[in-house]
């Protein structure tokens, strides 16, 4: 965990006069002239955001294969004025862009961009809208900040769908000269302080010893018979679960044939909670589950972890209000969350350092995330406006972290307050 960050101010002269313009200006002028400039910026490049999203959509890539994914965003921001760093933290498919002849300074704000898809039905769960919103805020804010945009950078994170990118981001120190992050992911409701589930993803292999299951069945340990023990005693502890947790699993190989005992059974499965104690408590308990069934045959058990794991979301209030304010300032209403949830490795990033996740509703909650009918709606007309409205909060958002150093000290307090939350190690 790294310690609350320290900033120091630079162009604060500049970025002060920006802020105090804010403050001066009436709530029935609705937005100050910094944030009328960004609304007017994203809507002027509106056509070159919808041909982010549409290239995205119709090149798909999946985790850690984003080739054609990094090379177009990267081409599209150097255009307009970015300088780009190609397979930042030595991952491949990533990249850390900032704006061409600014210096980097400190406050720092990560605008996030995901650009990865799902096997078979592509971007189902809205990645190219997402990294279009991500390339709209960077540009805009860049051309309002002007000179002192050095504290602008938008980070391309690639793999979140299983792959963790962000976690090997944090390891590489992509992250370790900013102060906050911030993205939006499209969805059915406009959220803001939606809850993430930590998760450890693991396979377990459970060994017996074949022989013949008719003619000589007492010289067999059956590894089916164990992994199905097994898998009802996870069944059985579901029910003495909290509600916040899951608990998932599938049996990936159960033998090769009816007369032969098998020795050898798989199955991989996924343990969710609210809270990272409260995670390795349950992974816990389900390898009681797995240790006991394997005994009860007299086999054994091996458990594979796949790292990394995901981390519950460590939410970060004075930075939400301060999106929520801006949503107010466009006349987006918050909706009410229906509790759906699932996990990320953003949450890993907001245990690292502040940040936001918010949900821009584009399709009614008859259509679900990863679907094909989820991904068709990303580029919809209330796909797109759903992309520059989050390409404009995030900037507003970002900008008002730049310039605002009693917003920066309450987000500190807030990040502060979660360690000690959250049920951290």
């Amino acid at each position: 965990m790294r310690p609350n960050p320290v900033f120091t101010i630079a162009g604060k002269d500049h970025l002060k006069a920006l802020h105090d313009m804010t403050r001066s200006i009436s709530r029935e002028n609705l937005m100050n002239e910094p944030k009328q400039l960004i609304e007017k910026e994203v809507e002027a490049m509106a056509e070159t955001l919808f041909s982010v999203s549409e290239f995205l959509l119709h090149n798909p890539e999946t985790a850690y294969q984003e080739f054609k994914a990094c090379e177009h965003i990267s081409e599209v921001l150097r255009r307009n004025g970015f300088a780009v760093e190609e397979g930042a933290g030595d991952v491949e498919t990533a990249f850390l862009a900032r704006p061409a002849g600014c210096k980097a300074t400190r406050p720092a704000v990560a605008l996030l961009a995901e650009y990865d898809a799902l096997p078979k039905i592509g971007h189902g769960c809205g990645h190219n809208l997402i990294a279009a919103a991500g390339v709209g805020a960077a540009l805009a804010l860049t051309r309002v900040l002007g000179e002192n945009a050095g504290g602008v950078a938008l980070v391309g994170t690639p793999a979140e769908e299983g792959g963790g990118g962000k976690v090997r981001l944090i390891k590489g120190g992509v992250f370790a000269n900013m102060d906050a992050a911030m993205m939006i992911h499209p969805g059915q409701y406009n959220i803001i302080g939606k809850g993430m589930l930590g998760r450890i993803k693991f396979t377990m292999a459970f060994h017996g010893r074949t022989a013949h299951a008719a003619g000589s069945p007492d010289q067999g340990i059956n590894a089916l018979d164990a992994l199905v023990l097994a898998y009802n005693g996870i069944n059985s502890l579901r029910q003495h679960l909290r509600p916040d947790a899951r608990i998932h699993g599938i049996i990936t190989k159960g033998g090769d044939a009816p007369n032969i005992i098998p020795d050898y059974t798989e199955a991989l499965f996924y343990v969710r909670a609210e809270t990272i104690d409260y995670r390795e408590e349950i992974f816990n308990r389900v390898l009681n589950c797995a240790t006991s069934a394997a005994a009860a045959v007299g086999g054994s058990v091996d458990i594979h972890v796949h790292e990394p794991s995901t981390d519950p979301m460590r939410h970060n209030h004075a930075l939400q209000d301060a999106f929520i304010a801006n949503m107010g300032l466009l006349n987006i209403a918050v909706d009410k969350d229906p509790g759906r949830t699932g996990s990320s490795d953003m949450g890993n990033l907001s245990q690292y350092m502040p940040a936001i996740h918010p949900y821009l509703a584009i399709c009614d909650d008859d259509i679900p995330s990863h679907s094909t009918a989820f991904r068709d709606a990303t580029v919809s007309e209330r796909g797109k406006a759903a992309l520059l409205k989050g390409a404009k909060l995030l900037a507003m958002t970002a900008y008002d972290f730049l310039t605002s150093e009693n917003l920066r000290e309450q987000i500190t307090k807030d990040f502060a307050a979660g360690m000690s939350s959250q049920g951290l190690h």
